[in-house]
């Protein structure tokens, strides 16, 4: 069966370890987009804090659950999947975000917008993209 590239959830060829570690950086990344600090994350994703920092540990063997995962993401306000690299690009470049994080939580906060919102601001991104030409 061919493989097909679909550029999502797939991780073939990455290591566990490196994987871990760009998980790491894009939750370091939104922790100071956010402006607050692991301790805060912590208690407020409600993962005990000496947990919470070793398994930030780049060098530690301690690995985030899915439920922590979870729990993180909804503290931070933003989509689970914006943890996770999910492109080759972002794989290549160690898992940083293609975006500032500020960028993907206005994405995440429009594809949870009314369907009227979307169309109305995509008509505005053509009329922009239309005068730059």
């Amino acid at each position: 069966m061919a493989e097909i590239k679909t550029e999502g959830f797939e991780f073939f060829g990455v290591a566990e370890r490196e994987f871990r570690m760009m998980v790491i950086e894009r939750i370091e990344t939104m922790v100071v987009h956010s402006k607050l600090s692991k301790n805060t994350l912590a208690q407020k994703a409600n993962l005990g804090r000496s947990s919470f920092y070793e398994k930030m540990d780049r060098e530690g063997r301690s690995h985030f659950t899915l439920l922590d995962i979870f729990r993180i993401a909804k503290a931070l306000d933003i989509s689970i999947l914006q943890i996770f690299p999910m492109t080759e690009l972002e794989r290549l470049h160690g898992g940083q975000l293609p975006l500032s994080a500020s960028t993907l939580h206005f994405l995440d906060q429009m594809l949870a917008a009314p369907k009227e919102d979307i169309e109305f601001l995509s008509e505005i991104y053509k009329n922009l993209k239309k005068r730059d030409q």
